[in-house]
């Protein structure tokens, strides 16, 4: 299973790589990590911290985590702002472990984490 997830990972990183640019998302005036019309691409070590924790179960929303670029699980959060969806990473909320299970993580990183589970691909 775990390795069914890095794949999938791996090959939704590269898919966004080679794809062409998306169409410019509007902003969602709700939410502090929203801010940038430009998808977020996660640097290789970053990627690498998402698919050793994050992507456990983001991809497919194991215990009820939002789900990769399904807006309508991430509007709610979002709409909390950055200040308490970095508190609840950091010491942990409803199911999610403190820090997500990546204790490798800087406040940055979780930051970027965060956009790019919110915002890579969007919903129909």
């Amino acid at each position: 299973m775990l390795q069914s997830v890095i794949l999938f990972g791996l090959v939704g990183l590269a898919l966004v790589a080679c794809s062409e640019a998306p169409p410019a998302r509007q902003p969602d005036t709700t939410s502090e990590l929203a801010t940038s019309f430009e998808p977020v691409v996660l640097s290789p070590r970053q990627a690498q911290m998402w698919s050793r924790s994050c992507a456990l179960c983001h991809v497919d929303g194991t215990a009820f985590a939002p789900r990769m670029g399904v807006d309508e699980e991430w509007a709610q959060r979002l709409a909390q702002g950055q200040d308490v969806l970095l508190q609840h990473t950091l010491e942990g909320f409803n199911d999610m472990p403190p820090l997500g299970y990546c204790m490798a993580c800087e406040r940055e990183d979780f930051i970027a984490l965060i956009e790019f589970m919110s915002q890579i691909g969007g919903s129909p």
